[in-house]
């Protein structure tokens, strides 16, 4: 004979089937929303740029990424044995401070763009640049040097200045010393600083620092310094640049969206993650 199943008996069973439901739901649509929401980085790097915005991302070494709502702007690409893999890009400019293969790969940049070039791929002589483009963006050229014997050890280096949206942007490629009175004044006023720091074959953390006090820009963005991908290469580590500095924003973001009215009253150190 069966026994009856009373139906106060399914009571207990029927309420923790539904909360094993509920609980297997719940974590399913969270871990869904987790998925969609985009780190702040990835948004940054895929959404429109503005007029009167500038986007700048860090492709690694001294590789920027600089896009304005009319033009994108490749400087310094790196060959792909410098470690960070291989760059491609569609741009319509590419910008190369000297003929070293970690800055004048300019074949990352996809699209028949216009190659400009600080140095004489020939004689390796400063090669005057002052580009202007038909929506009003300047692109040019201040000579230095790679060391600090004008450049008897590693040759000439051109410092890039582009100045788009009403804004100046400098990019001082393989700098290796501090910058002389009449370079300051060409350079300046220098909204974003893309800075050296690395040593070695550039100005090191120290040097770096006191450019930043010769410039004094509104932010700056540390490049050339070691990192896994670059390892073995005798140049010193970020964090010997960023020790004892203050200020600091938008650490381990790729990419970084400015407009004039937004830029910091007080000097900010932006290091960007390659």
């Amino acid at each position: 004979m069966k026994k009856k199943i009373e139906p106060r008996g399914l009571v207990l069973p029927l309420i923790l089937l539904l909360a094993v439901a509920l609980i297997y739901y719940w974590y399913n649509w969270r871990g869904r929303g987790e998925e969609a929401e985009e780190p702040a980085e990835t948004v940054e790097e895929q959404r429109e740029v503005l007029p009167g915005e500038i986007r700048l991302t860090y492709l690694g070494h001294s590789a920027f990424l600089l896009e304005t709502s009319s033009k994108r702007i490749l400087m310094d690409p790196y060959a792909p044995e410098v470690g960070y893999g291989e760059l491609s890009l569609e741009v319509d400019i590419v910008t190369v401070s000297h003929e070293h293969l970690d800055h004048n790969y300019a074949g990352a940049g996809q699209g028949n763009p216009e190659i400009l070039r600080g140095l004489s791929p020939g004689t390796l002589q400063w090669q005057e640049v002052d580009y202007s483009t038909e929506d009003g963006i300047r692109i040019y050229t201040v000579g230095s040097y790679h060391d600090q014997e004008k450049g008897r050890y590693r040759g000439r280096n051109a410092i890039f200045v582009v100045e788009a949206e009403e804004m100046r942007i400098v990019h001082l490629g393989d700098l290796g010393h501090l910058l002389e009175e009449d370079q300051v004044e060409e350079l300046t006023p220098v909204d974003i600083l893309l800075l050296p720091v690395g040593g070695h074959y550039t100005i090191g953390p120290s040097e770096a620092s006191q450019v930043v006090e010769q410039l004094e820009p509104r932010a700056v963005i540390p490049m050339h310094y070691r990192t896994e991908k670059t390892e073995a290469w005798p140049i010193k580590e970020l964090n010997n640049f960023l020790s004892g500095q203050s200020g600091m924003k938008y650490a381990g973001r790729k990419a970084v969206t400015i407009k004039k009215d937004k830029l910091p009253e007080i000097r900010e150190i932006w290091p960007l993650a390659p």
